[in-house]
């Protein structure tokens, strides 16, 4: 398909509702942090000098200061990376004896800089003279200087233009299809907020004109996407993970297309994702967990939240009915309906905690999981804390 640049556990144990009926909860929906935790998973350099040491040979007195001279070299990019304030904090260290000056890139002595230490992103600063046995992060070995290059958005010295100034488009899924698919802009505000230069935006809902270009451009098919202009390639948070989530299309842009459950399936036309949890509680114990912390433990750790939750009390037609149909012998407990496919961690870890069954039910027993907190054991009659002996 042709491709366009469309770019310019814890919980506090509480006795459970003693429901004999279906207690049904207004759904709430997974937040973006699982996407955004693929993502961070690299050491971000911010606006801060971090001298991580100056070695001597000498001992017993303290040796003298070493001489430094730092340039700031600057650029007419208002957007760009701040590097005066990592400038001004370096200036200020009492580590050293200093000059230092700022200079246009224009000047000849920045251009003699840049030429001699391959300075390509603006601004830029050389700390020169005695730096032998001086380390500060961020900054690179460069004949017998520390230089550090600006981070984006950069000024571009070879191409003389500004990189790292990035666009996003969040395409959703028409609400009419997917109520609870919702829309990826919170990854843009924590994108901006780990440093991204996100300077325009724009939301596309599906059906709309613009919409179907865009996923018949990219060839997206699930909803909600996000796409990032090529600019996103200047990133390290980005680069490094994004092909968990997504791909580099043709024309460079950064397309998400992996969208936590639930979405909108394209080809299938329908939403994947959606779940379902039964609860079990017994009225007769009132020391035993609350059962809805496993809301939280689903959102926690597989992002995942449920369309719907009903709670059935053990003595109650519904209850004895569960409870014989899985053969389940510890309660409280909860049974998770739907589409479990769409989750691929919880694929790889209910077989460690519980059992699915052959109607496709996943069914939650490995309660001694649950450290510390208290359930009951059919069986023996007996209250158990998770991790301790029976009570």
């Amino acid at each position: 398909m042709e491709e366009h640049n469309e770019h310019g556990k814890h919980h506090e144990a509480h006795k459970p509702h003693p429901e004999h009926h279906p207690h049904k909860r207004k759904p709430a929906f997974a937040p973006v942090h699982v996407i955004l935790a693929v993502l961070i998973g690299v050491v971000l350099l911010v606006n801060t000098v971090q001298i991580l040491g100056i070695n001597s040979a000498i001992s017993g007195e303290a040796p003298p200061k070493p001489e430094i001279k730092v340039t700031l070299i600057t650029a007419d990019c208002e957007d760009c990376f701040d590097a005066k304030a990592v400038y001004d904090q370096l200036i200020g260290a009492t580590e050293f004896e200093i000059e230092h000056d700022e200079l246009p890139s224009t000047d000849a002595h920045s251009e003699k800089l840049m030429s001699t230490h391959k300075i390509t992103r603006l601004p830029a600063i050389v700390v020169e003279g005695d730096v032998e046995n001086v380390k500060l992060e961020g900054f690179t070995n460069s004949d017998d200087a520390l230089v550090f290059q600006a981070l984006a958005p950069y000024y571009d010295a070879t191409s003389g233009s500004v990189k790292g100034k990035v666009s996003a488009i969040y395409l959703n899924a028409d609400p009419a299809a997917c109520k609870e698919c919702g829309n990826l802009t919170a990854l843009g505000k924590q994108l901006k907020s780990l440093g991204v230069a996100i300077d325009s935006e724009e939301s596309v809902v599906s059906s709309s004109e613009r919409g179907m270009q865009l996923i018949n451009a990219y060839g997206i098919t699930a909803l909600p996407a996000v796409i990032l202009s090529q600019d996103a390639a200047e990133y390290d948070i980005i680069t490094q993970a994004w092909s968990q989530i997504g791909d580099i299309a043709l024309d460079g842009s950064f397309v998400l297309r992996k969208p936590q459950p639930p979405y909108y399936d394209l080809a299938q036309k329908q939403v994947r994702g959606r779940l379902a949890m039964i609860g079990l509680t017994d009225a007769t114990c009132a020391q035993c967990y609350n059962v809805s912390i496993h809301e939280q433990i689903f959102l926690s750790n597989f992002g995942a939240a449920f369309s719907s939750t009903t709670l059935h009390d053990i003595s109650s037609a519904e209850g004895k009915k569960l409870l014989k149909q899985y053969g389940i012998t510890q309660v409280p407990t909860v049974i998770i309906t739907g589409d479990t496919a769409a989750y691929a961690s919880i694929a790889q870890i209910w077989p460690q905690v519980g059992t699915v069954e052959e109607d496709g039910a996943h069914v939650f027993r490995s309660l001694d999981v649950l450290q510390g907190l208290t359930y009951k054991d059919l069986e023996t009659g007996t209250v158990v804390t998770a991790g301790t002996a029976t009570a």
